[in-house]
């Protein structure tokens, strides 16, 4: 999760679960970029949708760590995003996204939907190149889990609770989930041209998988 690691879930991805700690002791988990992935889909509204695609955003190369502490509330993590490094319509994230991803938009649709997104209605790249996402307190059952993340993005910092599965399995951590956040709650405007005819929808769908290595 590089358009909005929205986030996302870039956090939950980090939210490990501690119990293995030592207590008192902080122990680090760095990211295996080859094997995680984050990403998020943006989707095309009425009325004339069939003039426009809907698309996927990816972080290319996920890259951060994760610090637990002796329990839950001192688990920590953070993340930098520069947003000229976001990969729009990555062939097989789109194949993966079902009928409303079937088709593969042209080389100058995604030039143009790259220049929409790094515009100053969306994510404005010149103000604010960088997309920062931190995690914290980790809690819930192993069918609930969830963790607090701060977004920060066009200046503001934003709060949200998402959701999150973590396993450590010795010295490897794994992360997955997905969540759905609005346009507005990121302070974002949705992208419309045509007096809104062809524009993009509120939602966003975040999905991230995360692995990760105990750091020597």
């Amino acid at each position: 999760m590089n358009y909005l690691r929205i986030c996302g879930l870039l956090a939950m991805i980090l939210a490990a679960n501690p119990a293995g700690a030592q207590q008192g002791a902080s122990e680090v988990f760095e990211i295996d970029a080859q094997r995680s992935d984050i990403h998020w889909r943006v989707y095309r509204d009425v009325p004339l949708a069939r003039f426009g695609h809907s698309h996927v955003i990816s972080v290319g190369v996920p890259d951060g760590v994760v610090n637990l502490g002796a329990d839950p509330s001192q688990a920590s993590f953070e993340l930098e995003i520069p947003v000229a490094d976001l990969i729009v319509d990555d062939p097989r994230l789109r194949s993966e996204g079902g009928e409303e991803f079937s088709s593969q938009p042209s080389a100058e649709d995604i030039a143009g939907t790259r220049e929409n997104m790094l515009g100053e209605p969306v994510l404005d790249g010149d103000r604010f190149p960088l997309l920062r996402v931190s995690g914290r307190n980790w809690t819930g059952p192993a069918e609930a889990e969830s963790i607090d993340l701060t977004i920060e993005i066009l200046g503001r910092s934003i709060e949200v609770a998402v959701p999150t599965q973590v396993v450590i399995d010795g010295d490897n951590l794994a992360a997955n989930g997905s969540f759905t956040l609005t346009h507005e709650t990121l302070g974002m405007q949705p992208f419309s041209v045509m007096m809104n005819a062809v524009r993009v929808a509120e939602g966003i769908d975040f999905f991230y998988e995360i692995h990760a290595e105990r750091a020597d």
